[in-house]
């Protein structure tokens, strides 16, 4: 599982090897299977910025003066790593079945070739994970939005209270108050950059999984327009499906 979560998708030789057979062979679903493999990558990518973003905004983070800003930012990075993690184990679950679903069909195109390459239907069952990272994905940018809030309104309640600490000494000199808070400090900006910057990051992680669900969409779409394929389609899900328990034998004296 380690070598599945560091090396890209794109570069593992059982999706570069099915990539090129499906291509040559000219085969229905070949666009699609490709689009997948273009939206993890760029899952994959987003993830690994804002796993890095976020690490930074923590280490900054550690400088803060201010005990309620810093406790309220540590509760929004703490709900964001969470989400992140998540993602993080859904998006390997997610490599590690588009490898072996890959694997799988080579070893059966090796056996009975061309016709093997119809089971890249069976990528339809990763649908699961890929809705989870959409999940969480969303529950990050909850997170992130929180996070800007909570600094917003921090920076006002600060700069308000500034501003009459400051109108007291004002009206002892016998000078006129001033009636405007002032703008956001710098402290306040760059938390708030950096956590649209993070929010923007799991946006393109979301924007990803939702056009990859897509994908599987017409890649459905394309099995059933071909009845061989849509029945390789249906048997694959079948094996995938856990054994009906079957119903108990009957012990009643009647029966006997």
């Amino acid at each position: 599982m380690a070598e599945t979560d560091s090396q890209p998708i794109a570069e593992n030789e059982q999706v570069k090897e099915l990539l090129a057979l499906l291509k040559d062979n000219n085969t229905p679903g070949y666009e699609e299977f490709a689009k997948l493999i273009e939206h993890v990558t760029g899952m994959e990518q987003r993830l690994s910025e804002a796993t890095e973003e976020l690490k930074a905004v923590r280490q900054e983070m550690q400088g803060l003066q201010n005990h309620s800003l810093k406790d309220a930012l540590q509760k929004s990075c703490k709900a964001m790593e969470t989400n992140i993690s998540v993602m993080r184990h859904r998006l390997s679950e997610l490599k590690g079945q588009i490898i072996n679903g890959c694997r799988n069909i080579l070893a059966d195109f090796r056996e009975r070739g061309a016709v093997a390459l119809n089971g890249i239907t069976q990528f339809l069952h990763v649908r699961p994970a890929l809705e989870s990272i959409q999940n969480a994905a969303e529950k990050s940018m909850q997170a992130s939005n929180r996070a800007v809030a909570r600094i917003d309104a921090f920076s006002t309640e600060y700069h308000e209270m500034g501003r009459h600490l400051k109108n007291m000494g004002r009206t002892i000199q016998g000078k006129p108050v001033e009636t405007d808070a002032k703008e956001n400090g710098k402290v306040a900006r760059v938390f708030k950059g950096a956590f649209k910057v993070e929010g923007a990051l799991i946006f393109s992680i979301n924007r990803n999984a939702e056009w990859a669900l897509n994908t599987l969409a017409r890649l459905e779409q394309t099995a059933e327009r071909r009845p061989s394929v849509l029945e390789a389609m249906r048997e694959q899900a079948a094996k995938t499906e856990p054994a009906k328990k079957q119903p108990a034998p009957s012990h009643d004296k009647e029966s006997r």
